[in-house]
């Protein structure tokens, strides 16, 4: 099997840092293609070439990512984006055909995390610990009533992605205002009042083995993102993370959220793509790059748990990037 030379980054967004991590001469990685609606990507302009493409939705984006695929000897493709994991797991075939690896998982274990009440109960069948959700106001209101549920809560769109259109709420009256004014599925969460953890996890593409667990203790978010954290290890919180991956058809690179409230960890949710806090893994040593890069390469990884150290801080900041587009 030749080695992986191109990967095509889709949705690169704001995601410099990963393009950067991708193009490290150690990953044994040739070119790195970016891929985004805006032109006004900043990643876009890390890459090796890039391309203005459709938006997702767009019925002609599929035939657009292909041709870049063919025009480039594209080997792998990387989603980055909720909904586009979506799309591209469920046309795996169309690029398998063309001897190209969509880095994706499963397209069912990719619904069950992208719906936040299908996850909810799906986590309470297996017996894991999740906060305490439901998906009506009228539900709520039951609940309420019998102390499975207290006020203040969470109200979220169940497919929602990072903070958006997330309401803490304090009162009956206004949750039902904003319950009965959604105009889109939601669920209603008790308030997770407590320590808030991230894992970066990486699932081997070939074997579907558990390869790499980096906790970080989150000491402050920003729109949805890890802005700084502190690296952490805790052996009861890994055997959670790795019974709860073991239940669900997740491969390749995997963002988890969890809480630890009165001493009891509760995993919120799980996003199987590179998480926005993933440069603290990295930085400490756990190199998804390098991890696809040896898949793609027909070589299985060899399991790499808790190797890093603990204390170590990220401490994100602004950059600049000055182009001409």
């Amino acid at each position: 099997m030749k080695n992986l030379t191109n990967l095509l980054i889709l949705s690169c967004g704001t995601r410099n840092l990963l393009m950067r991590y991708f193009k490290a001469e150690k990953n044994g990685i040739g070119r790195v293609v970016g891929a985004d609606c805006s032109v006004y990507a900043p990643a876009l302009y890390e890459a090796d070439t890039h391309y203005i493409v459709p938006p997702m939705r767009e019925a002609n984006y599929l035939d657009t990512i292909l041709d870049i695929c063919r025009r480039e000897s594209i080997d792998a493709v990387l989603p980055l984006q909720e909904d586009e994991l979506s799309l591209i797991a469920s046309h795996r075939k169309l690029f398998a055909d063309e001897g190209i690896t969509p880095i994706v998982s499963a397209p069912d274990g990719i619904e069950l995390c992208r719906d936040k009440y299908a996850f909810y109960q799906h986590m309470k069948k297996n017996h894991f610990p999740v906060m305490t959700s439901c998906d009506s106001f009228d539900s709520f209101r039951q609940m309420l009533l019998s102390g499975e549920m207290k006020f203040p809560v969470f109200l979220k769109p169940s497919r929602g992605c990072g903070s958006i259109g997330i309401h803490k709420v304090a009162q009956m009256d206004l949750l039902e205002v904003l319950c009965r004014n959604e105009k889109e599925p939601y669920i209603i969460q008790n308030f997770a009042d407590g320590e808030e953890f991230g894992a970066d996890i990486y699932v081997d593409l070939l074997t579907r083995k558990l390869i790499t667990v980096f906790i970080k203790k989150k000491l402050r978010m920003r729109a949805g993102e890890t802005e700084k954290s502190v690296s952490y290890w805790d052996e009861s919180l890994y055997s959670l993370i790795q019974k709860t991956i073991a239940s669900l058809p997740l491969s390749g690179p995997i963002d988890m959220d969890i809480f630890k409230i009165d001493g009891q960890y509760y995993i919120s949710e799980i996003n199987p793509r590179f998480g926005g806090g993933y440069p603290h893994a990295y930085h400490c040593g756990i190199d998804f790059p390098h991890m696809i890069a040896e898949n793609i390469s027909g070589r299985a990884n060899t399991p790499q748990i808790g190797n890093y150290e603990e204390g170590i801080c990220m401490l994100k900041y602004t950059d600049l990037l000055m182009t001409k587009v």
